[in-house]
């Protein structure tokens, strides 16, 4: 049996609406979405949703799928600030320009070439897309959860799903 950990990294694959596979293909990757587990034992993850901003959700009404990903043990952090990062961003709004910016970027970069170090002029202090959200948690507890991207503002689902600091653990 498979048990899930407070700080583990739900990656959702595309599924059959037109935007969850825009983004999976635009970031080159399986993954249109991300939620992070916060508390275990009750199977409560918090994401950022087009609809609701950003929210609890039961794990166990899921219907997606999806994979789990978890920070290796050798990366340390704090997930209690992590956690409480996420649990002080309940109820914010979704950053549908910023959603929209990172997707012409790769847009951009898969048809032309790679954007480099661009940030996002849009963005609002309070407003988040999801991997956004997890990003900025993960670095709140003191973990760049994507070295391998150059500007973080800009990460994508695919950019978690292929960083070295995660281990893929279920799916």
């Amino acid at each position: 049996m498979f048990f899930m950990n407070p700080g583990d990294i739900l990656l959702f694959k595309a599924e059959k609406d037109i935007l969850s596979r825009l983004i999976a293909w635009g970031t080159d990757s399986l993954y249109s979405h991300v939620a992070i587990c916060v508390n275990a034992d009750l199977d409560i993850a918090i994401e950022a949703m087009t609809r609701g901003g950003v929210r609890a959700r039961d794990i166990k009404r899921i219907t997606g799928m999806y994979d789990v990903f978890r920070v290796r043990p050798e990366n340390q952090y704090d997930l209690n600030k992590t956690l409480a990062y996420l649990v002080k961003q309940l109820n914010n709004n979704y950053d549908y320009q910023g959603v929209i910016y990172l997707g012409i970027l790769k847009l951009v970069s898969k048809i032309y070439r790679p954007v480099k170090n661009v940030a996002n002029k849009w963005q609002k202090k309070k407003d988040y897309f999801c991997s956004e959200l997890c990003y900025e948690a993960f670095c709140y507890g003191g973990l760049d959860i994507v070295p391998q991207v150059d500007e973080a503002a800009v990460t994508s689902p695919g950019d978690i799903s292929r960083s070295p600091v995660l281990s893929h653990i279920r799916g």
